[in-house]
């Protein structure tokens, strides 16, 4: 086992009631799993999140088919949203998945149209309107053609409507813009019935007014946006995650060696080093290069050298007493200190969740409890 990300459902629940208590009670809450539930694991935060008993959230989604059917095999009935375009090889999957696609253009109305009349049954669609994204989603101002569209197709039937803030933290007026925008389609086409969502959870508090469904994705695993923290603060979310690895060698090095290919880092003094079992193969960026840090024994170590595939250098000269197999933390607590997840990415200036969705499955998932 090279190394171990902790993930502690307790937190998640705790954060999701979190959340849920500052929304309006008409607000339906769909988390977001994609890309491997953001690398913390598809199945297992899909059948937590989805538990038919308890359901912690009202709806599932993902980026694509072959998601949406992993998510089926947990054995979770929640619906479930599709948010990227399909290509035509993908779209035999959606009888099976019983999910529903997020549409951006006309093209895609007709292919699916032709599906469902082949296969005789009724698939349910949302609409997409890019309202300034510039990504998916049919142009704002091209929204009455898809709309007059939609009525030839009589084996799709609309329930819902979807655009998606291209900055929501950092450009508030923008973000203000879209949602008009946004609100003007849906006041023109939109029926009672609909979901109608907008907002990810960093918009939950100012930007839901008009819609009653949020898509949550990194808020309630305790992920702050890079440019702001302040949702995280207020509502007390705790980081669910924890990535740690293991000391595998230790060895005293004199003075004057550079460390680790491109020879990017020369020791000063004679040191001890120790390697982690953790590199670029595993998903750690290799812009913690020459001064990121780890936490070993509880205390701070300095990462020296390049990142290599499969470990990195960590000077221990002040640790005496390590050894090997202690854990080495990269993002969590261990005794008295802690390296948040802010402070880890801040260091590499990536998004958030970034950091997560790379690790590579060399890297046990471990939930707790």
């Amino acid at each position: 086992m090279r190394g171990v990300l902790e993930i502690n459902l307790r937190f998640l629940s705790e954060n999701i009631a979190k959340i849920k208590g500052v929304m309006p009670s008409n607000i339906r809450y769909f988390a977001v799993v994609k890309a491997n539930a953001y690398g913390l694991g598809l199945e297992k935060m899909a059948s937590f999140l989805g538990d038919r008993a308890h359901p912690l959230v009202d709806g599932l989604v993902v980026s694509d088919v072959q998601e949406a059917l992993r998510v089926r095999s947990a054995h979770v009935d929640l619906p479930l949203l599709i948010l990227c375009p399909m290509l035509d090889d993908e779209i035999d999957g959606l009888r099976q998945a019983k999910a529903i696609p997020l549409v951006s253009s006309i093209e895609e109305l007709d292919r699916l149209q032709n599906f469902a009349k082949k296969w005789q049954f009724k698939q349910d669609i949302h609409i997409k309107i890019d309202t300034g994204m510039g990504r998916s989603g049919v142009w704002f101002r091209e929204a009455e053609e898809i709309f007059v569209h939609m009525r030839k197709c009589d084996h799709l039937q609309v329930s819902g409507i979807a655009t998606h803030f291209a900055s929501v933290v950092a450009d508030r007026d923008f973000t203000e813009l879209q949602l008009s925008r946004f609100l003007e389609i849906v006041r023109r086409h939109g029926q009672s019935n609909w979901l109608i969502h907008a907002s990810s959870g960093f918009g939950i508090h100012q930007f839901i007014n008009g819609t009653n469904t949020v898509r949550i994705a990194t808020l309630h695993y305790g992920i702050p946006s890079l440019e702001d923290d302040s949702l995280v603060k207020r509502l007390a979310l705790k980081s669910i995650i924890r990535l740690s690895g293991f000391a595998m060698l230790i060895k005293n090095v004199p003075a004057g060696t550079g460390i680790g290919y491109g020879r990017t880092f020369f020791l000063e003094r004679d040191t001890k080093i120790a390697l982690l079992s953790l590199g670029y193969a595993d998903g750690c960026p290799v812009t913690l290069a020459n001064g990121g840090e780890v936490l070993i024994r509880g205390q701070r170590c300095r990462i020296i050298g390049n990142v290599s595939m499969d470990q990195m250098a960590i000077d221990v000269t002040h640790l005496p007493q390590v050894t090997v197999g202690d854990e080495c933390v990269l993002i969590g607590r261990q005794g008295e200190e802690e390296i948040t997840l802010r402070e880890f990415v801040r260091k590499l200036k990536l998004p958030n969740w970034a950091c997560i969705c790379t690790l590579s499955d060399r890297i046990v998932r471990k939930y707790i409890p």
